[in-house]
């Protein structure tokens, strides 16, 4: 990908010879005439380079100095350079100062040098976001779906593409989106769970709005889209995205820009887009509840998550890499050894919430019983077979299925519905609408 550079100064002939030697180093050149132009340019699009006159023929360059040189190194040159002038637009932020006529080899030379500059800083503020704000994660499993995808994650992660998951609820589909994450060396990792906002509130969450753009926008506020800037932006659950804000988005993966609501300018974006959906988007299309040149677009690389069924030689692994932390949040002492034949009866669980319920399962067994002994009594054939009695799979919708796992749940956890949210991951509101769609909000209504 080339480098961008933008070249402001008023001068038409100075402007063609440099734009003319920076193009034939392979260099993308912008070039703008006044001040004006150039708050435009920085307000909208990305460089990687400023080159910036300081006499315009509308104010002085060095009025964008400190907003351009926080993300981008910037060059000042000038006619009229003076060691005065130097010392303010170094003071002001910038990375060098040419006083015209200079070198044209100098002068490229220190244009190398300034994105040099650039990427380093930028490949430090990435790995130094990383620490802080994204602990390491890693995909569990040796079965071969998770192998594979293992292998497809390594090719992938460092190229930009949408990548677009599929997998059941409960299969790790934010864990293999921040996996993809952090092996590309992009900066932030934003999610957006497109199931959770509500329908009047999506716009502006996701856009950011200026100032008076409506009633109490007392301020401006990016959107969730503008802070995945240079980052990776995670739409899970993007079958619920209302159809509006759909063609929002793909005018978003269209022109890599966005724009807040109340606004006038464009804001030019590189970011990376992974979407996840449990349900299968085709059929959505066909349904009309989601446009296909979205799913187009979104459907550039696709990853299928298995569910846990179908890779039961991952569960012993899953339950060795839980049991410590488990045992840590109940404060007791770290389990060494877990004996066959427990591990043998989970994997003998078809675990319809799949990774999800292991997880939460693991930690209802042992906040009650508190040792692998008394944990593997608790899972003899007697207890495999109530479980699969309660889930026959004949063929029902999966609206049905989940509405039966969720009654299943309530009634195990004696009508807790706090902690039956907590087990699916949901939140306590989000349970309640579906109780209230399924009329079985109030049979279960004496319970937190």
């Amino acid at each position: 990908m080339k480098s961008r550079i933008l070249l402001v100064d008023d001068d038409l002939a100075f402007n063609g010879l440099l734009g003319a030697a920076l193009e034939e180093e392979g260099y993308e050149v912008v070039q703008v005439y006044n001040l004006a132009q150039a708050k435009k340019q920085i307000s909208e699009e990305i460089f990687d380079c400023l080159i910036l006159d300081v006499r315009l023929p509308d104010g002085s360059g060095l009025e964008i100095l400190p907003e351009a040189s926080a993300n981008t190194p910037v060059i000042v040159v000038s006619a009229h350079g003076d060691i005065n002038t130097a010392i303010e637009a170094v003071r002001n932020g910038a990375f060098n100062f040419l006083e015209k006529p200079f070198d044209l080899t100098h002068a490229l030379l220190e244009v190398k040098r300034a994105i040099e500059f650039s990427e380093v800083s930028r490949e430090r503020d990435n790995l130094a976001e990383m620490v802080v704000a994204e602990p390491p994660v890693e995909i569990l499993g040796n079965s071969k779906s998770v192998i594979r995808m293992k292998e497809t994650i390594e090719m992938i992660a460092p190229k930009k593409v949408t990548v677009l998951l599929e997998g059941e609820s409960g299969t790790g589909k934010e864990v293999v989106a921040r996996t993809i994450h952090q092996k590309s060396g992009r900066k932030k990792f934003v999610p957006i769970n497109c199931g959770a906002i509500p329908e009047n509130l999506f716009e502006s969450e996701l856009f950011g709005y200026e100032k008076g753009a409506f009633t109490g926008a007392m301020n401006s506020k990016p959107g969730l889209i503008e802070e995945s800037h240079r980052g990776t932006l995670f739409l899970d659950e993007i079958s619920e995205m209302p159809l509006p804000m759909q063609v929002k988005l793909l005018r978003v993966l269209e022109t890599s820009s966005s724009q807040r609501l109340g606004g006038t300018n464009s804001r030019k974006l590189d970011l990376r887009v992974i979407a996840a959906t449990n349900r299968d988007l085709e059929i959505a299309v066909a349904e009309g509840v989601f446009r296909s040149d979205l799913f187009y677009r979104l459907n550039v690389v696709r990853l299928k998550i298995d569910p846990l069924r179908e890779r039961r030689e991952d569960i012993p692994l899953l339950i060795s890499h839980f049991l410590p932390t488990l045992c840590d949040e109940l404060g007791m002492k770290r389990i060494s050894k877990v004996p066959e034949e427990f591990t043998e009866s989970m994997k003998d669980y078809d675990w319809p919430g799949n990774v999800r319920e292991l997880r939460n399962r693991l930690l209802s067994i042992l906040a009650v019983n508190g040792t692998l002994k008394s944990l593997s009594r608790s899972t003899t054939p007697e207890r495999k077979q109530v479980l699969e009695d309660d889930f026959r799979f004949e063929e029902v919708s999966l609206d049905e299925l989940e509405r039966r796992y969720i009654y299943w749940l309530i009634e195990r956890n004696e009508g807790n519905k706090t902690r039956v949210a907590k087990i699916l991951g949901i939140s306590k509101s989000t349970l309640y609408e579906k109780l209230k769609r399924w009329n079985i909000f109030e049979s279960n209504n004496n319970s937190p």
